[in-house]
């Protein structure tokens, strides 16, 4: 079957129709209302141009129509044009919207070839007695019993505004597969889909597949989302993309829901209201397949609200976005957002700011394309802020940057942050602060005792909750590691409102060396602190963390001879971690010694 992207003309309607009957009435009457309204309407061959061929013209107008119309009179039948029509016009389902017109006829009369009161009864027998149409008649009568099912309009006497009721279906259906904006630049945006495609070609066929795409905001996860949707939506009877799911009133969701996939505007007192009329149209409808994106989920009630178990059946997809990857437990494919590679970057980064920038732009494009660290947000956003400017805006606004980062990409980032417990955010903020990205042996563990220490008992939840949600890329036993711009958040977030305060910057203690340990156990008063240096008083390497004046992490280095002896001004009445390489390889020295004094006495008893 041809796709309508493939087809050489575009139409919104093809009206089938058997001219003798209708094309006088209602069919001109639709044909100019749908004109009027903006539509391009494929009524008769006054459509078709010089030298075409009126078959080749009629089944390509029927392929790249959007929605199918069949006026069924009571001469139809008659037609086998119109017969061929309707064979085609089945075939293009799902991919365009079919609607049955009863235009003095009943839907029975399309069903029950054998009854003598029905003129399609009638007209069938006459085609019976003409043999070039005898290897049609079954594919004929199969085609006109589909149709009769399919839910559609009957003219009636009363009835006179048919033509604004099937005019309106006709426009509500072009709106609903109207592509939906991407993005202005969607670059690396075909690889993203090619991925996704291929997990899920490698799920089970006809079954029901729901799809997880999870990511860091700012991340491109709507886009990937809203891609595939105008891409797959063809192949689906219905579907519906609920933005910002997060933000939004879910009785509205529901209502939206509802519109999309039955063409029914609902509006629901309350969400038990909702699930239950959901339940039912979806009970009603097992043999239609459904394409819904949830878009922004941040809590498992949003998917019971929205996805009612009716929903869960055979054939459906539903793709859902999200920040928190713990959402997605039991979903066939989940899709983490990765960080956009270099060339990505360069190239989405200069579509903002400055396409093919000159030669003396390169090493500061390459500066803000490193400091966006490959998310789409930064990139557009610090593009935007530097277009049609000179190089020395640029270097002036890079500086700022570093130093204060725009808040349309922190208040993005910050959602994320906003949905964690106080200790989870404590958590967060040290690992801003402090540990990100640096190399400390055996850090997890370690650090994981400090925040015991401070009465953080869940540490272990906490740090899968942060990794769960993509505020923490990895975390290993020797190094925690985020995302550049979280790191910032978090510094500014502890630097303006958290308590307690942090002090990750070495100057903010001054010249360490020169003061010593003790003076700066003094000077981290109320504070939380992590710090590596030399105290030369001591001829040592010292690593420390500081809560509250308590030192909680203390691990000492020698320069030179072993050191025996911790200073009695060491605070160690809190002290949840030590390490001293000296008595370390003290032990160690023991127990080589006790291992070859051992030895000795069995060799000696043995003999």
């Amino acid at each position: 079957m041809a796709s309508s992207s493939s087809s050489p003309k575009q139409y919104d309607a093809f009206i089938s129709h058997r001219g003798p009957d209708v094309k006088a009435t209602l069919a001109k009457q639709l044909y100019k209302l749908l004109q009027e309204r903006g539509c391009r309407a494929f009524l008769d061959r006054e459509e078709i141009e010089g030298g075409e061929s009126i078959t080749s013209a009629i089944e390509n107008a029927i392929r790249s129509s959007v929605v199918q119309i069949a006026i069924f009179s009571k001469g139809y039948a008659h037609s086998s044009w119109c017969l061929e029509e309707l064979v085609l016009m089945l075939d293009q389902q799902p991919d365009a919207l079919f609607i049955p017109v009863f235009y003095d006829v009943q839907p029975w009369e399309l069903r029950h070839m054998d009854n003598k009161d029905s003129q399609y009864a009638a007209e069938f027998c006459n085609h019976q007695s003409k043999a070039r149409y005898l290897d049609k008649l079954e594919k004929w009568k199969e085609a006109l019993k589909s149709a009769s099912n399919i839910s559609g309009y009957e003219q009636r006497e009363h009835k006179y505004n048919l033509c604004e009721e099937i005019v309106s279906r006709v426009l509500e259906e072009m709106r609903r597969r109207k592509p939906l904006h991407v993005a202005k630049y969607p670059v690396g945006l075909a690889q993203q889909v090619r991925v996704f495609e291929d997990s899920l070609s490698k799920t089970v066929k006809d079954t029901v597949t729901i799809a997880g795409i999870f990511g860091l905001g700012g991340s491109g996860k709507t886009t990937l989302a809203t891609e595939l949707f105008n891409k797959k939506r063809s192949g689906y009877k219905g579907a519906c993309f609920l933005f910002d799911v997060r933000v939004s009133d879910l009785r509205s969701l529901q209502s939206q829901l509802f519109k999309d996939l039955f063409h029914e505007d609902r509006k629901f007192d309350s969400i038990a209201e909702g699930i239950g009329h959901l339940e039912h149209r979806l009970g009603r409808a097992r043999d239609l397949r459904f394409l819904i994106v949830l878009d922004d989920i941040d809590h498992r009630d949003q998917l019971d609200d929205l996805l009612p178990a009716a929903m869960l059946s055979s054939g459906n997809l539903v793709i859902i976005t999200t920040r928190n990857q713990s959402l997605l437990a039991g979903a066939d494919i989940c899709h983490r957002m990765k960080k956009m590679n270099f060339d990505h970057s360069r190239t989405l980064f200069c579509s903002h700011a400055r396409p093919d920038p000159p030669t003396s732009y390169e090493k500061l494009v390459e500066r803000f394309v490193e400091f966006c660290g490959g998310l789409p947000l930064a990139l557009k956003v610090l593009g935007s802020h530097v277009y049609g400017k000179g190089e020395l805006f640029w270097e002036l606004e890079l500086e700022k940057v570093r130093k204060i980062q725009p808040n349309d990409i922190m208040q993005r980032l910050r959602t994320s942050f906003d949905s964690l417990d106080r200790e989870e955010k404590q958590i967060f903020i040290d690992i801003a602060c402090f540990f990100n990205k640096i190399e400390i042996y055996d850090l997890k563990s370690k650090a994981i005792i400090i925040w015991k220490a401070s009465g953080w008992s869940n540490a272990e939840h906490a740090l899968q909750i942060l990794q769960d949600r993509c505020l923490l890329e990895s975390v290993e036993y020797g190094r925690f590691e985020m995302h550049d711009h979280l790191r910032d958040l978090g510094r500014q977030i502890s630097a303006d409102e958290l308590s307690p305060r942090r002090l990750w910057q070495p100057e903010l203690l001054g010249p360490m060396e020169a003061k010593g340990f003790q003076q700066i156990l003094a000077e981290t008063n109320g504070g939380r602190c992590f710090h590596s240096f030399r105290d030369s008083s001591l001829g040592m390497s010292i690593t420390f963390f500081i809560a509250e004046t308590d030192l909680l992490w203390l691990e000492m280095n020698e320069d030179g001879e072993p050191f025996m002896n911790i200073p009695s001004w060491i605070p160690l009445r809190k002290l949840h971690w030590l390490y001293i390489r000296s008595v370390r390889e003290l032990w160690s020295t023991f127990q080589q010694q006790l291992q070859t004094y051992n030895q000795r006495q069995f060799e000696a008893q043995d003999g």
